[in-house]
């Protein structure tokens, strides 16, 4: 068991994560093993409002020198010395997947206003989310302390710049984006350029809205509008006059910084990938078909690559590719079902219309005899391959007669919608294993998706 040392106690990210469970009234494992619940008392209190300040939290945890047990369940008392670290290293980067959308946007809402105001509490965030939830709180909190350095390192100074958050900015200059997006035929901004601020030289905002208005207003599509604008923006991050930057959730110590789309120097990806292993699961048991590992031999890396299936009433879009290992080791951004269709159609294949294909409102009822032998094929071809782990063997006979329960609702909802995952799922690793020898070139042209690496793509900065 590892526990903290007094070296560790200048690591403001521990003192957190530590508040942050004992005001969740999570369990805290200390130096016996035992998981102790601690007290809410006015030590932690006073701990919650210096959390950031290690001279200030040093004097409650450490006065003198001697480390002072404030930790107490009522009738043990504990000090710092005495938690187990081993569960609070490596914190943050999975508050991403348990609470999904909704803390990303709150995640990224409060990196924007680190910018300009300290962080310090789940309450200066101005986010429900963090407030109710402090775990959440202290998995973000590295990148709301680290963000503004990094970019005032890119930029310099703030004070001269505007900070304008594309998703929240109503003014010209996002209208003008907007207008450039329709008439180049791009649905979604971040499908050109994921950048989620542009920071502005505050005396220059009217003179390069008005500039970027005049080419969208001049130019058409063919005659190279897209072109135009990428090569501007590009420019004017060169005077010094705009930086598009892209702000994701920081895991590590430090802040990563990477140019992406600079013109005439994009670098796509061009790997030697090989598959490593696949889970199948077509029982009603366990979770969807999901997790792909593949083997990047010219990195000498491993890519993990997640497909995730979506409630059945969510429409078409039910399988998103994500991927948290790149073949140099940073964090891939998500690959829309656009690139994904794109990707397939190359291959004569699709992904799953989930409504048309299962059937509504209820998932399966329209799923029929071919459908049903139609997917045990795939099943079958792909538990054939030597990379692919079959986790429960099923017979024809079996598979049809779920699918007979589901339809019949002698199972619960959950379960069918669990099968319709599992399917869509099945569908893209029957994808991969059909066209296993040109994996290289598919999981290429999805990782330059997901990276949104593309000559057409706009430059911009990933802070990460």
């Amino acid at each position: 068991m590892a526990i903290f040392q007094r070296k560790d106690l200048p690591k403001s990210n521990y003192i957190v994560s530590i508040v942050a469970k004992i005001k969740k009234g999570t369990p805290i494992k200390v130096k016996d093993g035992k998981s102790i619940k601690f007290k809410k008392t006015k030590d932690i209190d006073m701990l919650e409002k210096v959390q950031t300040n290690f001279q200030k939290y040093g004097k409650i945890l450490d006065p003198n020198g001697k480390m002072a047990s404030i930790f107490t369940d009522g009738k043990n008392s504990f000090k710092f010395t005495d938690i187990d670290k081993a569960p609070f290293s490596g914190i943050g980067g999975q508050s991403r997947n348990t609470l999904g959308k909704a803390l990303a946007d709150a995640g990224e809402l409060a990196t924007v206003m680190s910018l300009r105001k300290k962080i310090e509490t789940a309450k200066d965030t101005k986010q429900s989310i963090f407030e109710k939830d402090p775990e959440a709180f202290s998995d973000w909190f590295k990148t709301f302390q680290l963000t503004k350095p990094a970019v005032i390192k890119i930029v310099g100074s703030l004070n001269t710049y505007d900070i304008i958050h594309d998703a929240t900015d109503k003014s010209a200059f996002t209208t003008t984006i907007e207008k450039f997006l329709k008439k180049v035929g791009i649905s979604k901004k971040d499908s050109w350029n994921p950048a989620d601020i542009f920071i502005v030289k505050k005396d220059k905002r009217k003179e390069i809205t008005d500039a970027l208005d005049k080419m969208v207003e001049t130019y058409t599509a063919s005659e190279g509008l897209l072109n135009m604008v990428n090569d501007k923006i590009y420019k004017l991050y060169k005077d010094g006059k705009m930086y598009p930057i892209s702000l994701k959730q920081i895991t590590s110590d430090k802040a990563n910084v990477d140019k992406n789309n600079v013109p005439g120097q994009v670098k796509v990806a061009d790997y030697d990938i090989q598959i490593a292993k696949f889970n199948c699961n077509l029982s009603t048991e366990g979770k969807e078909i999901g997790l792909f590992t593949f083997n990047n031999t010219t990195t000498k890396k491993q890519i993990s690559m997640q497909v995730r299936g979506f409630p059945h009433q969510y429409g078409t879009a039910q399988t998103e590719i994500t991927s948290d290992g790149t073949p140099t080791g940073g964090r891939l951004g998500k690959v829309s079902t656009k690139v994904i269709d794109n990707v397939m159609s190359m291959w004569k294949d699709a992904r799953i219309d989930s409504i048309k294909y299962f059937g509504s409102p209820e998932p399966f009822s329209n799923f029929d005899e071919k459908k049903c032998k139609e997917t045990y094929d795939m099943y079958e071809t792909v538990t054939r391959d030597s990379k692919v782990y079959n986790v429960k063997k099923i017979s024809y006979k079996d598979f049809k007669k779920t699918i007979g329960d589901l339809q019949s609702a002698k199972r619960p909802s959950k379960v069918a919608e669990n099968m319709v995952m599992k399917i869509q799922g099945l569908k893209i690793m029957h994808f991969f294993i059909k066209n296993k020898k040109d994996l290289s070139a598919i999981m290429n042209k999805m990782i330059n998706g997901a990276k949104k690496i593309n000559p057409d793509n706009g430059f911009f900065i990933k802070i990460y």
